[in-house]
């Protein structure tokens, strides 16, 4: 029987299980995932208006409204800075007005600065919490346990939270950042899990604000045990990437929140256009 990963004790709660009885029905979350095989890259603004676009309509409608949606958006983004809703730029290490200076967003999440960008997994759930837990610490120490048990299941088993920071660490390094928001009860923003980014884009700023804390990645991590095993950096092989995580992500997602995922068809074309842009008229959900 598998064993559960109880959470750290936190100032901010622990995770424990939702231990759902067998009746009512687990809640269905629809996946909308906008990552591909080929790696291509979504614009932040346009998995935010998608992002939003599930919000409205999950906000809108009463909790036990059997008409209502969850879902799950997965996406991995065109480089980007993000800014939580009560950062200033005392984090930020470069000038953003400069010309070809990459993009700085202020948006609605709790946190500091974060960077998003190629080798991210990034998960936006819009959750009305009624259904799992009511209780918003309870629900970021759920996103840590899905990071977790994903990088326990890539034999990475020393994953762990931070006794005082929002994340998860690996090694001494936070390889994902958590920050989110909430109306009504819906969850909005999320998860992000470095996968293979280029670690050298944390450089620009001081990541969640944290100075002393290094960020990391799976794919360091899985290279430094093949290193430690003997293994060269020809033997090594291809970085492990997003498109190889996102199923394992989605699977332990399901378990963490006791609830069956169904995927969105086609959910990138349906919702993206051919540049990559929202197509805010499509609600391929409802």
């Amino acid at each position: 029987r598998r064993r559960l990963a109880l959470a750290t004790p936190q100032a901010q709660g622990a995770w424990r299980p939702i231990a759902r009885p067998p009746l009512p029905a687990r809640p269905e979350i629809a996946v909308v995932d906008l990552t591909t095989r080929d790696g291509r890259t979504t614009p932040y603004e346009a998995a935010m208006a998608v992002q939003r676009r599930l919000l409205e309509a999950r906000a809108s409608r009463d909790a036990d409204s059997s008409s209502a949606r969850d879902a799950l958006v997965l996406v991995e983004h065109d480089a980007v800075y993000t800014l939580g809703r009560g950062a200033t730029a005392e984090h930020v290490r470069y000038d953003p007005d400069a010309a070809g200076a990459p993009n700085l967003v202020r948006c609605e999440r709790g946190g500091d600065v974060t960077y998003h960008g190629p080798g991210q997994l990034v998960a936006y759930p819009v959750l009305q919490l009624a259904a799992y837990r009511k209780d918003s610490h309870w629900y970021l120490r759920a996103l840590e346990e899905v990071v977790i048990r994903v990088c326990t299941r890539l034999g990475l088993d020393a994953a762990a939270r931070h006794a005082e920071h929002t994340g998860v660490w690996l090694r001494g390094r936070k390889v994902a950042a958590v920050g989110v928001a909430l109306r009504r009860w819906v969850t909005y923003h999320g998860v992000a899990l470095n996968v293979a980014p280029d670690l050298a884009d944390f450089d620009r700023i001081v990541p969640c604000g944290l100075k002393d804390e290094p960020v990391g990645s799976l794919d360091q991590a899985l290279r430094e045990d093949k290193r430690n095993r003997g293994g060269d950096d020809a033997s090594i092989g291809d970085a492990i990437g997003v498109a190889d995580v996102a199923p394992i992500f989605l699977e332990e997602f399901a378990g963490v929140f006791e609830a069956d995922l169904v995927a969105v068809p086609d959910a990138r074309n349906r919702m993206l256009g051919e540049g990559g842009a929202a197509l805010p008229s499509r609600d391929v959900l409802l």
